[in-house]
């Protein structure tokens, strides 16, 4: 796997941009500010406008267990929450990306 970190505070558009432009399969964000139920709609509402709804976005940190179900209705594929193992992270998109 190839990891494109694109540094903090990076916007939606911003983010979207760059997965775009580097056609990746992947956006994984991880979020502690308990901005999730904006951010990461905002994300998938932009990957939808740009046709890129393919690119798989991930979310973790810290999100509340009863905020999860909402934001996987809106284009959250998956979220890991603290402690998750990397391992599992990693088997997760392996499975998860086309080979």
């Amino acid at each position: 796997m190839e990891v494109i970190y694109t540094g903090l505070r990076q916007t939606p558009r911003q983010i979207v941009k760059t997965a775009v432009e580097e056609d990746v399969d992947v956006i994984a964000l991880s979020i502690l500010s308990g901005a999730h139920n904006e951010l990461l709609p905002k994300v998938a509402a932009l990957l939808k406008e740009k046709d890129a709804e393919q690119i798989i976005l991930l979310a973790g940190g810290i999100i509340p267990d009863s905020d999860i179900a909402s934001l996987k209705k809106k284009g959250v594929r998956e979220v890991f929450g603290p402690g998750t193992p990397m391992k599992d992270v990693v088997e997760y998109i392996q499975k998860a990306v086309p080979a």
